[in-house]
């Protein structure tokens, strides 16, 4: 990495996987069957709701990965549907079953979503969220060397710090800047409480 003191590119490496998982589980984001940890980088995905006897209502809800950037097919009881005539994506990893342009409900058969979620890292990931990645990341590199039981440091003559600490007014309970879980907010599923 540009800039880094020499040796602490794999130190910076290993700051930025436990930031991303943290974001990761902040947010909420799903973890797939064979226990993949999640990512917001680009990946395709596959849900498969099952038939059932209970109604599904006219919206399904994909498993939270963040953003879902697009639907490449719905196969609902072996029959293939067509984007923005029988389904559309709303939002929030909301898919909303359409006929003839209204709400419809989703058939108590087998449903097969094939998508797409994430962003292409760096790249393309929005500059205000990238902006608080780093600061976080930065944080926990100059913190890293630092006993993390200690609140405030005071030497006579020279200065006195105070640290930042979790659940402080500047780290949220989540183990990261408030700055950032405020970031983060826009990708978190709020359905998981």
């Amino acid at each position: 990495m540009i800039g880094s003191p020499a040796g602490d590119d794999s130190k910076l490496e290993s700051i930025i996987d436990r930031v991303s998982a943290r974001a990761a589980k902040h947010c909420k984001l799903a973890i797939d069957p064979v226990g993949t940890m999640p990512t917001f980088g680009a990946e395709a995905l596959r849900a498969t709701f099952y038939p059932t006897q209970e109604p599904r209502g006219c919206d399904l809800m994909l498993p939270w990965r963040v953003p879902i950037t697009a639907i490449t097919s719905i196969v609902e009881d072996g029959v293939t549907l067509a984007v923005d005539t029988d389904f559309k994506l709303v939002g929030g990893g909301m898919v909303r079953r359409l006929s003839d342009s209204d709400p419809f409900y989703w058939s108590t058969g087998k449903i097969v979503v094939l998508y797409a979620a994430g962003w292409s890292l760096p790249d393309s990931v929005p500059p205000d969220l990238e902006e608080q990645v780093i600061e976080q990341v930065k944080t926990n590199y100059l913190g890293a060397d630092r006993d993390g039981a200690i609140r405030s440091e005071t030497i006579n003559d020279v200065g006195a710090w105070q640290y930042a600490v979790a659940g402080g007014d500047s780290i949220g309970s989540s183990g990261l800047l408030t700055a950032l879980e405020s970031a983060l907010s826009p990708y978190k599923d709020w359905s998981q409480g």
